[in-house]
């Protein structure tokens, strides 16, 4: 399986995503950007980084693997991440409730689907306001309907979405340099703090094999 995580707006979730994918699912993992923090995660042999006026390699089937983006498509970067979305068999947006995120996430849809129209969205961030009343499914939350919402009606229909809600789990995932899936089955506080984001991730996945599977 390849996976393509790319928004060409910065700060939605993007590399805490791409890296937990990696680590949780033993994939190799891809970057475009010169200033990442990979190479303190993952030994030599699952790192592939290259210039963003590059373009990645044709990589064999067999080779699982995460493209983690940066840039945008009709910057510098436009040729790493073109070959990434070629070879990829899903495209995760992620995209948060605020209305540049929105924005930047429509924007870069409709410049990923002429290439790659396998697309996942991953509604991040998500938070309980006050009065929300809904148990676990986050589906229900204001953040998650109201980012829906807006995005189909600005790409015209409604993409299949997983959503994520703000979790500390995300930092601890560098930190600790585990999934966090991995962080729960370890037990301790982490199994109680970070199940339900797990779960979600989970979901994540399922969805992405269910795409690139399809």
């Amino acid at each position: 399986m390849k996976v393509t995580v790319f928004s060409a707006k910065g700060g939605v979730g993007k590399t805490p995503i791409s890296v937990n994918l990696a680590l949780d699912r033993e994939y190799a993992i891809a970057t475009n950007e010169t200033y990442h923090v990979l190479e303190a995660l993952f030994p030599d042999e699952r790192l592939l980084a290259i210039g963003p006026n590059e373009e990645f390699p044709e990589l064999p089937p067999d080779i699982d693997v995460i493209f983690d983006l940066g840039g945008a498509m009709g910057g510098d970067s436009q040729p790493s991440i073109v070959s990434a979305l070629r070879q990829s068999d899903v495209v995760i947006v992620p995209v948060n409730n605020e209305y540049k995120s929105i924005n930047g996430a429509f924007h870069t849809i409709r410049e990923v689907a002429p290439i790659n129209d396998r697309i996942l969205v991953a509604c991040t961030k998500l938070e309980k306001r006050r009065n929300e009343f809904f148990k676990s499914d986050w589906r229900e939350s204001k953040d998650f309907t109201e980012i829906m919402e807006t995005l189909s009606g600005l790409v015209g229909r409604t993409l299949p979405a997983v959503p994520l809600k703000f979790s500390k789990g995300f930092d601890a995932i560098f930190t600790r340099e585990m999934s966090l899936r991995q962080m729960v089955r370890a037990g301790g506080i982490d199994a109680f703090s970070y199940r339900t984001i797990a779960d979600q991730l989970d979901d994540l996945v399922k969805e992405i094999d269910r795409i690139g599977n399809g």
